[in-house]
Protein backbone atom coordinates (compact mmCIF):
# COMPACT_ATOMS: atom_id res chain seq x y z
CA UNK A 1 0.00 0.00 0.00
CA UNK A 2 2.72 2.33 0.63
CA UNK A 3 1.25 3.88 3.41
CA UNK A 4 3.28 7.14 3.93
CA UNK A 5 5.52 6.90 1.13
CA UNK A 6 8.55 6.60 4.66
CA UNK A 7 11.93 6.23 4.52
CA UNK A 8 12.21 2.38 3.76
CA UNK A 9 9.72 3.08 1.16
CA UNK A 10 11.65 6.03 -0.25
CA UNK A 11 15.00 3.45 -0.43
CA UNK A 12 13.14 0.85 -2.70
CA UNK A 13 11.79 4.07 -5.22
CA UNK A 14 15.02 5.38 -5.23
CA UNK A 15 16.62 1.31 -6.41
CA UNK A 16 13.88 1.68 -8.45
CA UNK A 17 14.20 5.07 -10.29
CA UNK A 18 17.94 3.89 -10.80
CA UNK A 19 17.64 0.35 -12.24
CA UNK A 20 14.59 1.65 -14.63
CA UNK A 21 18.01 4.47 -15.68
CA UNK A 22 20.25 1.32 -15.70
CA UNK A 23 18.33 -0.82 -18.70
CA UNK A 24 16.84 2.57 -20.30
CA UNK A 25 12.73 1.74 -18.83
CA UNK A 26 10.55 3.49 -17.27
CA UNK A 27 10.03 2.96 -13.13
CA UNK A 28 6.23 1.74 -12.14
CA UNK A 29 5.16 1.85 -8.88
CA UNK A 30 2.21 -0.51 -8.40
CA UNK A 31 -0.37 -0.36 -5.58
CA UNK A 32 -4.24 -0.96 -4.74
CA UNK A 33 -7.02 0.98 -3.66
CA UNK A 34 -9.10 0.73 -2.30
CA UNK A 35 -7.47 -1.12 0.86
CA UNK A 36 -7.77 -4.51 0.71
CA UNK A 37 -9.39 -4.67 4.78
CA UNK A 38 -12.10 -2.78 3.30
CA UNK A 39 -12.97 -5.54 0.55
CA UNK A 40 -12.40 -8.04 2.66
CA UNK A 41 -13.89 -6.71 5.48
CA UNK A 42 -11.31 -7.12 8.02
CA UNK A 43 -11.81 -4.50 10.69
CA UNK A 44 -11.80 -1.61 8.41
CA UNK A 45 -13.17 0.93 10.18
CA UNK A 46 -10.34 0.18 12.28
CA UNK A 47 -7.95 1.60 9.56
CA UNK A 48 -5.72 4.62 9.85
CA UNK A 49 -3.69 5.80 6.76
CA UNK A 50 -1.13 8.02 6.86
CA UNK A 51 -1.63 9.36 3.37
CA UNK A 52 -4.63 9.40 1.17
CA UNK A 53 -4.17 8.00 -2.57
CA UNK A 54 -4.26 11.63 -3.95
CA UNK A 55 -1.33 12.67 -1.13
CA UNK A 56 0.74 9.37 -2.24
CA UNK A 57 0.02 10.05 -5.78
CA UNK A 58 1.92 13.32 -5.19
CA UNK A 59 4.71 12.24 -3.26
CA UNK A 60 5.32 9.34 -6.08
CA UNK A 61 6.07 12.27 -8.56
CA UNK A 62 8.37 14.43 -6.16
CA UNK A 63 10.49 11.24 -6.20
CA UNK A 64 10.75 10.61 -9.35
CA UNK A 65 8.38 8.03 -10.38
CA UNK A 66 7.33 7.98 -14.02
CA UNK A 67 4.29 5.97 -13.68
CA UNK A 68 1.90 4.91 -10.87
CA UNK A 69 -0.38 1.77 -11.42
CA UNK A 70 -3.61 2.14 -8.91
CA UNK A 71 -5.42 -1.14 -9.22
CA UNK A 72 -8.67 -1.64 -8.05
CA UNK A 73 -8.51 -4.27 -5.59
CA UNK A 74 -11.33 -6.40 -5.71
CA UNK A 75 -12.46 -9.85 -4.28
CA UNK A 76 -11.69 -11.55 -7.60
CA UNK A 77 -7.83 -9.89 -7.37
CA UNK A 78 -7.83 -11.26 -4.29
CA UNK A 79 -8.23 -14.64 -5.18
CA UNK A 80 -5.65 -14.58 -7.98
CA UNK A 81 -2.63 -16.63 -6.85
CA UNK A 82 0.65 -15.24 -6.80
CA UNK A 83 1.92 -17.05 -10.38
CA UNK A 84 -1.89 -15.57 -11.72
CA UNK A 85 -0.86 -12.01 -10.81
CA UNK A 86 2.60 -12.42 -12.75
CA UNK A 87 0.82 -13.52 -15.91
CA UNK A 88 -2.33 -11.35 -15.55
CA UNK A 89 -1.07 -8.02 -14.89
CA UNK A 90 2.68 -7.64 -14.61
CA UNK A 91 3.75 -9.53 -17.72
CA UNK A 92 0.09 -9.68 -19.89
CA UNK A 93 -0.96 -5.45 -18.89
CA UNK A 94 2.76 -4.10 -17.39
CA UNK A 95 5.13 -5.97 -19.43
CA UNK A 96 7.89 -5.83 -17.22
CA UNK A 97 11.65 -6.20 -17.22
CA UNK A 98 12.75 -5.99 -13.89
CA UNK A 99 10.69 -6.77 -10.27
CA UNK A 100 11.55 -4.77 -6.97
CA UNK A 101 9.93 -5.53 -3.83
CA UNK A 102 10.62 -4.61 -0.32
CA UNK A 103 11.98 -7.94 2.07
CA UNK A 104 9.17 -8.26 3.55
CA UNK A 105 6.65 -8.29 0.88
CA UNK A 106 3.91 -10.67 -0.07
CA UNK A 107 1.09 -10.86 -2.86
CA UNK A 108 -1.03 -13.49 -4.49
CA UNK A 109 -3.92 -15.37 -2.63
CA UNK A 110 -3.21 -15.92 1.05
CA UNK A 111 0.47 -14.58 0.76
CA UNK A 112 2.12 -18.14 0.36
CA UNK A 113 4.93 -17.47 -1.09
CA UNK A 114 8.41 -16.79 -0.61
CA UNK A 115 10.96 -14.95 -2.69
CA UNK A 116 12.91 -17.93 -3.75
CA UNK A 117 9.78 -18.77 -5.67
CA UNK A 118 8.93 -15.32 -6.88
CA UNK A 119 12.76 -15.68 -8.28
CA UNK A 120 11.44 -18.77 -9.84
CA UNK A 121 8.73 -17.30 -11.40
CA UNK A 122 11.27 -14.68 -12.71
CA UNK A 123 13.48 -17.33 -14.47
CA UNK A 124 9.86 -19.08 -15.64
CA UNK A 125 8.52 -15.63 -17.02
CA UNK A 126 12.01 -14.36 -18.24
CA UNK A 127 12.16 -11.27 -16.34
CA UNK A 128 15.02 -10.64 -13.13
CA UNK A 129 13.65 -9.98 -9.77
CA UNK A 130 15.81 -8.18 -6.79
CA UNK A 131 14.85 -8.10 -2.93
CA UNK A 132 15.28 -4.54 -1.10
CA UNK A 133 16.98 -5.40 2.43
CA UNK A 134 14.97 -3.91 5.46
CA UNK A 135 15.52 -0.17 6.25
CA UNK A 136 16.75 0.86 9.89
CA UNK A 137 15.91 4.28 11.45
CA UNK A 138 17.45 4.61 14.82
CA UNK A 139 18.21 0.81 14.96
CA UNK A 140 14.87 -0.13 14.08
CA UNK A 141 13.05 -1.51 11.45
CA UNK A 142 11.28 1.07 9.02
CA UNK A 143 7.05 0.45 9.29
CA UNK A 144 4.03 2.57 8.84
CA UNK A 145 2.95 0.76 12.28
CA UNK A 146 5.95 2.74 14.15
CA UNK A 147 4.82 6.12 12.91
CA UNK A 148 1.01 5.77 13.15
CA UNK A 149 1.64 4.64 16.91
CA UNK A 150 4.51 8.08 17.23
CA UNK A 151 1.42 9.74 15.83
CA UNK A 152 -1.06 8.42 17.85
CA UNK A 153 1.20 9.52 21.26
CA UNK A 154 1.25 13.00 19.90
CA UNK A 155 5.10 12.26 19.13
CA UNK A 156 5.29 14.15 16.01
CA UNK A 157 9.11 14.65 15.59
CA UNK A 158 9.64 10.88 15.87
CA UNK A 159 6.97 9.95 13.59
CA UNK A 160 8.58 13.00 10.98
CA UNK A 161 12.09 10.94 11.80
CA UNK A 162 10.22 7.90 9.98
CA UNK A 163 8.27 9.10 7.67
CA UNK A 164 11.35 11.68 5.90
CA UNK A 165 9.12 14.50 6.09
CA UNK A 166 6.66 16.74 8.46
CA UNK A 167 3.47 14.44 8.78
CA UNK A 168 0.47 16.18 6.38
CA UNK A 169 -3.30 16.64 6.75
CA UNK A 170 -5.14 18.22 4.01
CA UNK A 171 -8.23 19.66 3.99
CA UNK A 172 -10.90 22.25 2.86
CA UNK A 173 -11.44 25.17 5.00
CA UNK A 174 -15.08 25.53 5.67
CA UNK A 175 -16.80 27.85 8.02
CA UNK A 176 -16.90 28.07 11.59
CA UNK A 177 -18.53 30.30 14.94
CA UNK A 178 -15.52 33.07 14.18
CA UNK A 179 -14.94 33.46 18.20
CA UNK A 180 -11.28 33.29 16.98
CA UNK A 181 -11.89 36.62 14.92
CA UNK A 182 -13.67 38.39 18.18
CA UNK A 183 -10.78 37.13 20.32
CA UNK A 184 -7.51 38.18 18.30
CA UNK A 185 -6.89 34.71 17.03
CA UNK A 186 -9.08 34.29 13.53
CA UNK A 187 -8.90 30.81 12.37
CA UNK A 188 -9.37 28.58 9.24
CA UNK A 189 -11.60 25.28 10.25
CA UNK A 190 -10.31 22.59 8.51
CA UNK A 191 -12.84 19.68 7.45
CA UNK A 192 -11.06 16.72 6.56
CA UNK A 193 -12.52 14.61 3.62
CA UNK A 194 -10.18 11.33 3.81
CA UNK A 195 -12.55 9.50 6.75
CA UNK A 196 -9.54 7.33 7.24
CA UNK A 197 -6.86 9.81 7.48
CA UNK A 198 -4.86 9.25 11.16
CA UNK A 199 -5.68 12.61 13.18
CA UNK A 200 -3.24 13.25 15.51
CA UNK A 201 -4.77 13.50 19.52
CA UNK A 202 -6.37 16.76 20.85
CA UNK A 203 -3.89 19.26 21.59
CA UNK A 204 -1.78 22.27 20.49
CA UNK A 205 0.85 22.03 17.55
CA UNK A 206 3.25 24.07 16.10
CA UNK A 207 2.72 23.38 11.98
CA UNK A 208 3.60 24.91 8.77
CA UNK A 209 0.34 26.00 6.73
CA UNK A 210 1.05 25.77 2.80
CA UNK A 211 -2.39 27.95 1.22
CA UNK A 212 -2.61 30.02 -1.74
CA UNK A 213 0.51 28.44 -3.13
CA UNK A 214 2.64 29.76 -0.24
CA UNK A 215 3.71 28.92 3.29
CA UNK A 216 3.25 30.45 6.61
CA UNK A 217 3.36 29.35 10.11
CA UNK A 218 0.86 28.44 12.29
CA UNK A 219 -1.21 27.13 15.64
CA UNK A 220 -3.36 24.38 15.70
CA UNK A 221 -5.71 23.47 17.86
CA UNK A 222 -7.13 19.65 17.21
CA UNK A 223 -10.26 18.92 19.91
CA UNK A 224 -13.25 19.93 21.24
CA UNK A 225 -12.37 23.61 22.28
CA UNK A 226 -13.63 23.09 26.16
CA UNK A 227 -13.84 26.92 26.97
CA UNK A 228 -15.95 27.94 24.19
CA UNK A 229 -17.95 25.01 23.15
CA UNK A 230 -20.78 23.11 24.35
CA UNK A 231 -21.04 20.83 21.54
CA UNK A 232 -18.80 18.26 22.81
CA UNK A 233 -19.28 15.68 20.12
CA UNK A 234 -17.68 17.62 17.11
CA UNK A 235 -13.66 17.37 17.37
CA UNK A 236 -12.22 20.22 14.97
CA UNK A 237 -9.28 20.95 13.60
CA UNK A 238 -8.96 25.06 13.72
CA UNK A 239 -5.36 27.12 12.57
CA UNK A 240 -4.24 30.10 13.06
CA UNK A 241 -1.83 31.21 10.99
CA UNK A 242 0.41 33.77 11.22
CA UNK A 243 1.22 37.13 9.70
CA UNK A 244 -1.98 36.16 7.07
CA UNK A 245 -5.35 37.86 6.56
CA UNK A 246 -6.82 36.60 3.34
CA UNK A 247 -10.38 35.24 2.73
CA UNK A 248 -9.66 31.30 2.61
CA UNK A 249 -12.77 29.64 2.86
CA UNK A 250 -13.54 26.82 0.62
CA UNK A 251 -9.60 27.13 -0.19
CA UNK A 252 -7.80 23.65 -0.03
CA UNK A 253 -5.11 23.81 2.72
CA UNK A 254 -2.15 21.67 3.93
CA UNK A 255 -0.72 20.93 7.67
CA UNK A 256 2.67 20.07 7.93
CA UNK A 257 3.06 18.96 11.68
CA UNK A 258 6.29 19.74 13.52
CA UNK A 259 5.44 19.54 17.22
CA UNK A 260 3.20 18.92 19.94
CA UNK A 261 3.54 22.00 22.19
CA UNK A 262 0.51 20.91 24.90
CA UNK A 263 -2.65 19.06 25.66
CA UNK A 264 -5.86 20.96 25.15
CA UNK A 265 -7.51 22.84 28.86
CA UNK A 266 -10.30 24.19 29.49
CA UNK A 267 -9.60 27.62 31.14
CA UNK A 268 -12.14 29.21 33.77
CA UNK A 269 -12.77 32.20 31.44
CA UNK A 270 -12.22 33.39 27.68
CA UNK A 271 -9.55 35.92 29.14
CA UNK A 272 -7.47 32.79 30.59
CA UNK A 273 -8.12 31.30 27.11
CA UNK A 274 -6.04 34.13 25.47
CA UNK A 275 -3.20 34.79 27.53
CA UNK A 276 -2.77 31.29 27.00
CA UNK A 277 -2.76 31.70 23.15
CA UNK A 278 -0.25 34.42 23.71
CA UNK A 279 1.77 31.86 25.42
CA UNK A 280 1.17 29.30 22.54
CA UNK A 281 1.98 31.73 19.96
CA UNK A 282 5.65 32.72 21.13
CA UNK A 283 6.41 28.91 21.76
CA UNK A 284 5.42 28.43 18.52
CA UNK A 285 6.47 31.27 16.05
CA UNK A 286 9.94 30.08 17.77
CA UNK A 287 9.50 25.95 16.67
CA UNK A 288 8.32 27.36 13.38
CA UNK A 289 11.67 29.90 12.76
CA UNK A 290 14.20 27.44 13.98
CA UNK A 291 12.88 25.48 11.18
Amino acid sequence: MFDGVHTGHRVLLGRLTRKAKEVDGESVVITFWPHPRMVLKQDADKLRFLTSPEERTKLFGQLGIDHLVLIPFSLELANLTAEEFIQQILIDKLGIHHLMVGYNHRFGKGRQHSYDEYQAFAKKYNFSISMVEAVLTDGMQTSSTDIRNHLLAGQMQEANNILGYQYTVSGRVVGGQQLGRRIGYPTANIEVEEPHKLIPPDGVYAVKVRVEGKDYGGMLNIGYRPTVNHNVDHRSLEVHIFDFNHDIYSEEVELEFIERVRDEQKFANVDELIAQLKKDEATIRGIVAGE
